[in-house]
């Protein structure tokens, strides 16, 4: 039976994003990590404080991921960026799609030995298409193709022992989760479906993976958070009070609360009123336990 949960929740920081994405704890900052793609901006919002620095890009930015070198990997539009915090300074890392304007990068994580996936899709200021690829990269090696066709390619994580990866397409007609057996050397089984998401659910975004194995989801458009046993079984639901949660991670000092980012575009005239915490960085605690964060091996 699902069990269903109205947890308290609590506003972290005063930053507002219109599409907050990208959710990822920073151990060494004891900071959670997010961007705003539309506001073009990398964040870093302190716990203790609530401060949250930013960082502005030329181009919509898709992501934040960490790497091992002390340097953050941030996606475009038309490839992805390095990042030194500490100076502010960038140089551009790895062209990806360059020759296409009409897509960006989307959602990313690092699997357990350090490699980046990250998903591109078409600008849908311009429309969506079925254009949307999943890539992995190592170091500074060419992107490796995992998977195409994609609309919103989202929810990508990976099981604690590394040997499974899911991955999600948050298009309203698709709200798809797959998953395929990963091998640590390299190699990728054949992809098959995990969960799909009724539309009284919501739209399969942003994920993560707890520490029993279980596969979380934010269900944009859904008011909630989901989570899937491995089988496949929704075994919880987490009520939010905005519409469009779009990511979530595990942080704090044991890892058992639960970070999310929230969208305030597209929500209606009267969201200000019925949904404030829209755009805002979240936090709840459930009790339950994720996973430390992987960096990218650079």
């Amino acid at each position: 039976m699902t069990k269903v949960l109205n947890p308290d929740v609590e506003c972290v920081g005063e930053a507002k994003a219109v599409l907050g994405e990208s959710a990822c704890w920073s151990a060494e900052d004891e900071a959670l990590l997010w961007v705003d793609i539309l506001g073009r901006k990398v964040l870093r919002t302190h716990i203790g404080s609530g401060r949250t620095d930013e960082w502005a890009f030329p181009e919509q930015t898709g992501f934040v991921q960490p790497a091992n070198d002390g340097t953050w990997l941030v996606g475009q539009e038309n490839g992805i960026l390095r990042l030194d915090p500490a100076t502010g300074a960038w140089e551009d890392f790895l062209a990806l799609e360059a020759d296409n304007p009409a897509t960006r990068t989307n959602d990313a994580g690092c699997d357990r030995q350090g490699r980046l996936l990250v998903g591109t899709m078409h600008l849908p200021e311009i429309s969506f298409e079925p254009v949307g690829t999943l890539y992995r990269i190592a170091g500074r090696g060419a992107a490796e193709t995992l998977d195409t066709g994609l609309y919103v390619p989202n929810g990508i994580a990976f099981s604690p022992d590394g040997g499974t990866v899911y991955w999600a397409d948050t298009y309203r007609t698709r709200r798809q989760v797959w998953c395929a057996r990963y091998d640590p050397g390299g190699e990728v089984g054949e992809k098959r479906p995990f969960v799909q998401l009724g539309e009284e659910l919501g739209r399969p975004d942003g994920a993560a993976v707890d520490a029993a194995g279980c596969y979380w989801v934010a269900a944009a458009a859904g008011w909630q958070l989901l989570r899937y046993t491995p089988s496949g079984e929704l075994d919880l639901i987490v009520r939010l009070p905005v519409q469009r949660p779009s990511k979530l991670a595990f942080g704090g000092a044991d890892l058992t609360t639960i970070f999310i980012t929230t969208i305030s575009e597209g929500l209606g005239e009267d969201a200000p009123r019925t949904q404030p915490l829209a755009g805002r960085l979240l936090a709840v605690d459930v009790g339950i336990q994720g996973l430390p964060p992987v960096r990218f091996r650079a």
